[in-house]
Parts: C-alpha cells; structure tokens; sequence
C-alpha cells in the first residue's frame, strides 16, 4: 500500500461509533473464546444482543467449530491487540501504549460491557475519537509497521523493540476503520 498524503483520508468515512463498538463486542468473545472460555456459550451471547450478524465468516468458523486448530486458537489471542485499538478509537482507553509489549487484558475488561452481558448501553452511548487523531496514530502505526517488516526481510534489529504481532494487529483494526469498503477478513496491511 502506498503511503497516503493525510488529506486523503479526507474523503473516506470512518465507519460509525455503533459499528464500532459492535466489531470490540465480537472481538471480546473471539480473545475470549482464544483463552478457552466456551464457545457455544459466546455464540449464544452474539445471537441474543444481535451481534451474530456482524460476525465475520473466519469468525464464525472459529467460534462455531468443535476443534479449532492451534493456529486459530492463537490468532484469536492476539485479536485482543486489534480490540485494545477499536476500545481506543471509541475513546474508552486514553492512550495506545507503545507496541512493544502485549495489551493489558484488565485494562480491555474495564472498557467494555460484561462478557455475556446485555450490550445495548455500550453500543449506544459509543463515539468515535476525532478523525485526525485516529489518522495520525493511523500513519504512526503503518510507519511503525513498515520500519519492522523491512528490518525482519532485511535481517537488520527491529527498531524500538517494536513487535510485529502487534503493529499487525493494530494496523488491522486502523485499515477497517479507516477503509469500510472492506470486511473484516478481507482488511489488508500491505506496507
């Protein structure tokens, strides 16, 4: 992806505080189900607070099969760093701590609704943080990125003890925002 100037984004809608906050809810029964809580039961929880139609279908997969692989089940952990990010651009997390260490899961719980609960508070009363600041963390982050992808390829040390996991997964969540053309399984982070 090329880099763009920061006044093209302002043609592009960033998608809607409800869509948002509803793509954190699905998120948190993902990182859940990642951790081994019972997936049927975060199914059954999507399906009642209306949420199950916004799940995607790599999402679905996940959270619907009776034996995910390692591999999803490891993937579904690290969508908390996405989550970390969308619960920021809600403005429910002051600030991004630097990605070099992973999220603090604490922090996660406490800026959302319970985990089974009713959703409908949270979703209706979510905004989104001003359009340029989620920009400039947006150009941060792919920058960060690109510094970190081109160090591993050109088998140079990561710059400021960045990790990868995490500016891929922050860099996800930046790219659905900022792009709501694209689902969610279909986000790229070319760099």
């Amino acid at each position: 992806m090329a880099d763009l100037p920061s006044d093209a984004f302002e043609q592009l809608p960033l998608r809607s505080a409800p869509e948002v906050a509803r793509r954190c809810l699905i998120l948190y029964a993902v990182v859940a189900a990642g951790h081994k809580s019972p997936r049927e039961e975060l199914v059954r929880w999507l399906l009642r607070e209306a949420l199950w139609e916004s799940v995607s279908t790599e999402e679905s997969a996940f959270l619907r099969s009776s034996s995910p692989s390692r591999q999803q089940m490891i993937g579904a952990t690290w969508r908390a760093e996405a989550l970390l990010t969308l619960l920021w651009a809600l403005a429910r997390i002051q600030a991004l701590p630097p990605p070099t260490g992973q999220c603090d899961v604490p922090l996660i719980r406490s800026a959302l609704a319970p985990l089974l609960g009713s959703t409908s508070e949270f979703i209706s009363k979510a905004s989104i943080r001003n359009e340029a600041e989620i920009i400039d963390v947006h150009e941060d982050t792919y920058q960060a990125h690109w510094a970190v992808r081109d160090a591993v390829i050109n088998d140079r040390p990561v710059p400021d003890r960045y990790n990868l996991e995490i500016l891929q997964e922050r860099h996800h969540a930046l790219n659905w925002l900022i792009f709501p053309e694209q689902g969610w399984d279909d986000v790229t982070t070319d760099t």
